[in-house]
């Protein structure tokens, strides 16, 4: 990202804090694809990944005045979707919970009922995985894998130092090694 970018950016989330909606129009034109893209990776569908793109947008208008340039606005507005996907997820899997009670789903992906039912054990397993991982292992897993952040973003946004990040990211990925070695086998 260049410093021009970068200015750009600040001075469009001041013009949003004041209130001038065409800032904000323009924020949301430099930003929505690679949101999206996040919004998408993270809920998997792209209606969801639409409407909580809407919300993000909403919280940003609400929230421009709290933006602090310790990182650049691009990576705010990463942490945004990345932090409001999850809490979707969270509540999708809390609903999705309840209706496991009440019926069970099927999804024809064209394997045998074997395998499918062996895909949804381990997409369940390692979603159980990643949310005991600790918070800063998960958070920095998720920025990397479904964020497409580099390294130094994923520093700028968590406030810590590259190799930081690095050493999350392998305890992260060993953690999950680890568990699931009897899938890998």
């Amino acid at each position: 990202m260049t410093s021009e970018t970068t200015d750009l950016d600040y001075a469009l989330i001041r013009r949003v804090a004041r209130g001038e909606t065409p800032a904000l129009a323009e924020l949301i034109r430099r930003h929505q694809t690679r949101l999206y893209n996040l919004a998408y990776r993270l809920l998997k569908d792209p209606l969801d990944a639409e409407d909580a793109l809407q919300e993000v947008f909403i919280k940003v208008h609400e929230h421009a005045a709290r933006f602090e340039p310790k990182a650049t606005v691009g990576a705010w507005l990463n942490r945004i979707t990345a932090n409001h996907c999850l809490n979707r997820l969270r509540q999708r899997h809390f609903q999705e919970s309840l209706d496991a009670e009440d019926a069970v789903a099927v999804v024809d992906t064209g394997a045998s009922p074997l395998e499918a039912l062996e895909e949804q054990d381990l997409a369940r397993r390692l979603e159980e995985l990643l949310a005991k991982l600790p918070e800063n292992q998960r958070r920095a897993l998720i920025l990397k894998r479904f964020g497409d952040l580099s390294y130094q973003e994923i520093a700028a946004e968590m406030g810590l130092s590259p190799q930081a990040v690095d050493g999350l990211l392998k305890r992260a990925r060993q953690t999950l090694k680890n568990a699931l070695q009897d899938y890998l086998e």
